[in-house]
């Protein structure tokens, strides 16, 4: 079946029954648990969730017993909803085991049970392995690392269900604050929802004295170091970064979304000054002055040759590569031609 983003699941969950079966794959926990509240919603009412929802994990049980519960009408209930917690765990069995395993999924995903709808659950699956091949054939796959939605959107519609607005530009200073980042910007929503009430909108303002930038700091940081050739510092700081706690696939993440904001300054036209900047690539005055000052320091070629390594990083962690290792070769790509940098649009700028 086709990967699709998790705001296009929760679309399709409201339009209707969700399919048999759904592998949810990522890191991210806010979209992770959102998906899980929108198909607890559409699957199984509230007075019947004691008996008609059930949560496993692959580390404790087997195929064999997840497949038993599956095909078990549920009790005073027409459906039943089975999640499955650490699905790549079923990887680290030996051959007798993964064989019983895919036996005991494909015989179950080849005639599902009509009354239930199995979602599994992982991190990262091995895209190599049979089991892995097997979910991505006979599963929806919903890439919770590719929301399909954008951070400053999210932010409005969070706002929105905590009764809130926010001022033109707030939701974006947001956004970028927390690079994106849907679990941090949730916090960060409702954060601001105690604080201003319902008596007036959000303001950039208020962001900006409430809510703490970090990785987005970090990336521009980051984005210094590529642009000047840094590469042991670059290492040093992200390194910093994964001992802090943050994940390879949200580094990846944020990443991706700082190249995105410099490709977007590359193409602004010679004279555009911070605020208009600011509109077109949705940040804050002084942080679109730092994009278009990044984005002088990387050629096209750079820029193209960044998105190349990111996307391949993002694939080599979803097929299961080692975080430290995957992140210190993208940063060895992302570094390896800023000795030849040169400066793009000559008097382009503010």
């Amino acid at each position: 079946m086709p990967q699709v983003s998790a705001a296009a699941l929760i679309g399709r969950l409201e339009k209707g029954s969700p399919p048999a079966a759904i592998l949810l794959l990522g890191t991210d926990l806010f979209w992770r648990d959102l998906c899980r509240r929108k198909l607890e919603q559409a699957v199984v009412p509230p007075e019947t969730r004691d008996w008609a929802l059930t949560k496993v994990s692959a580390e404790e049980a087997d195929a064999e017993e997840i497949v038993s519960r599956a095909q078990t009408l549920p009790m005073l209930s027409p459906r039943q909803l089975i999640f499955v917690a650490a699905t790549e765990a079923w990887e680290k069995g030996g051959d007798d085991r993964m064989k019983s395993t895919l036996a005991a999924l494909t015989a179950y995903l080849e005639n599902p049970a009509p009354f239930t709808a199995l979602v599994f659950e992982a991190e990262k699956l091995d895209q190599r392995t049979r089991l892995a091949k097997l979910l991505a054939q006979h599963t929806l796959v919903v890439d919770l690392d590719a929301p399909g939605v954008a951070p400053a959107q999210l932010a409005v519609q969070l706002g929105r269900e905590h009764g809130i607005e926010f001022e033109p530009g707030a939701a974006e200073a947001l956004a970028e604050a927390t690079a994106g980042r849907a679990v941090r910007l949730a916090a960060e929503v409702e954060k601001l929802a105690c604080y201003v009430g319902e008596t007036r909108p959000v303001t950039a303002g208020d962001v900006r004295e409430l809510v703490v930038a970090e990785i987005s700091v970090d990336v521009w940081v980051l984005a210094d170091l590529f642009a000047s050739g840094n590469r042991a510092k670059a290492l040093e700081t992200v390194d910093d970064l994964l001992e802090k706690g943050e994940s390879a696939p949200a580094l990846v993440g944020a990443l991706a979304w700082m190249f995105r904001k410099l490709l977007k300054a590359s193409e602004l036209p010679a004279g555009t000054n911070e605020w208009q900047a600011a509109r077109q690539l949705g940040m804050r005055p002084e942080s679109a002055r730092t994009a278009i000052e990044h984005a002088r320091r990387l050629t096209r070629v750079q820029l193209a040759e960044a998105f190349a390594a990111l996307a391949d990083a993002d694939d080599r962690l979803k097929f299961g590569a080692d975080d430290r290792t995957m992140m210190e070769f993208l940063v060895a790509r992302l570094s390896r031609n800023s000795a030849r940098t040169s400066v793009v649009a000559k008097g382009k700028g503010i």
